[in-house]
């Protein structure tokens, strides 16, 4: 039995599409409700509210809270009815895309998406991330994008931090599917097509990773990060959405969502954290030929390859430990490993990971 969301209607991504998002929303609606940061409207409004007109939009401009809460969520739905909204226009790279989701999918509205980072997959998917005081509470499924419009010369733009956490987030697809994967003795065809195409993504950033991140750095749009920007949007979301809740995520998620109890953690973006949890990760396996791949990958990228490095210091820290019972707890993602994993087990394997890491620490 399959049971899946698969992901936005349309997908498409060019240099200069912010210039057409005006013309792509008018076929949903004619009164956008746009969320935004204030970083993010000072990118999309200059390009957008002036096209408006011309396609008969009347849009109405809502500036993003702090993150992807349900009374954030509440009070952008509240302002899309009060203003008579008839399609939610959600931008930016993460938090404030699932908050629009889950608005749009509370309103029965459609939804598009305009990310300007590379970041994580929310564009593309169907889930929406709750959190509470930077603390991660919960999900919400089931609505997707009916467009996704990606000007990949804005995602560009943005700081090269982004693309390189994307690249680590998008990577986690492939690491924690596969013991997932391993453990079907009969994997449904679109548990298949998921791993296949974690496998691809993973070969495509391995390949291009740095390259991206290079040229992203001098300000150059090329066909290498034309191809992470891709993997870390369309791709990764598709297998998300092809691998459903048996394709699932494991330790290195798992940690990030046990540790946000820390400030430390929640100051970092999420696929910093991610990275870094797939080095925990695969020294819990017993993996040191991935360990050495993703630690000079992650060197490279300038992101963390050590818990010092996102600001942790101490691990006899009670929020420390807090994180680490909270990671652990029963049905938890770290435990889908092939391998148990308990607080002695992980705290080892954060050890070792703090030892390896240093080697290569950018």
């Amino acid at each position: 039995m399959e049971d899946l969301f698969l992901g936005p209607q349309r997908y498409v991504q060019k240099p200069g599409a912010l210039a057409e998002a005006a013309a792509a929303i008018r076929a949903f609606g004619r009164r956008p409700l746009v969320l935004a940061d204030e970083t993010v409207e000072a990118i999309v409004a200059p390009v957008l509210a002036p096209a408006c007109p011309a396609q008969g939009l009347a849009p109405v401009f809502l500036r993003f809270g702090v993150e992807c809460s349900p009374a954030e969520i509440e009070r952008v739905a509240a302002a899309a009815r009060a203003e008579g909204a008839d399609v939610i226009v959600g931008t930016g790279g993460g938090k404030a895309l699932d908050t629009a989701r889950a608005a749009a999918g509370r309103l029965g509205l459609p939804l598009v998406a305009l990310p300007t980072s590379a970041a994580t997959c929310a564009a593309t998917s169907t889930l929406s991330v709750l959190y509470e005081g930077g603390i991660r509470t919960g999900l919400i499924d089931g609505k997707a994008a009916e467009l996704v419009l990606v000007d990949s010369a804005v995602v560009a733009a943005a700081p090269p931090r982004l693309i390189a956490a994307g690249i680590a987030d998008t990577l986690a697809k492939w690491s924690e599917g596969k013991p997932t994967y391993e453990r079907e003795t009969d994997p449904a065809p679109a548990l298949q097509a998921a791993m296949d195409l974690a496998t691809r993504a993973r070969a495509i950033l391995l390949r291009e990773g740095r390259r991206a991140f290079a040229d992203v750095r001098r300000g150059a749009l090329t066909a290498a990060v034309e191809h992470v920007i891709a993997c870390n949007l369309l791709l990764a979301g598709l297998i998300g959405g092809v691998g459903g809740r048996t394709f699932r995520v494991a330790l290195a998620h798992g940690l990030l969502y046990g540790m946000t109890v820390m400030p430390e953690i929640r100051r970092h973006l999420h696929g910093e954290v991610v990275g870094w949890g797939l080095l925990v990760q695969a020294c819990l396996e017993g993996d040191r030929e991935e360990f050495g791949r993703l630690r000079d990958l992650f060197a490279g990228l300038g992101l963390p390859t050590t818990m010092a490095a996102l600001g942790i210091r101490d691990t006899e820290d009670p929020r420390f430990r807090e994180g680490l019972r909270r990671t652990c707890e029963p049905g938890g993602a770290a435990h889908n490993l092939m391998v148990p994993v308990d607080e002695p087990r992980l705290l080892a394997a954060i050890l070792e990971a703090e030892a390896r890491g240093r080697e290569g620490a950018p």
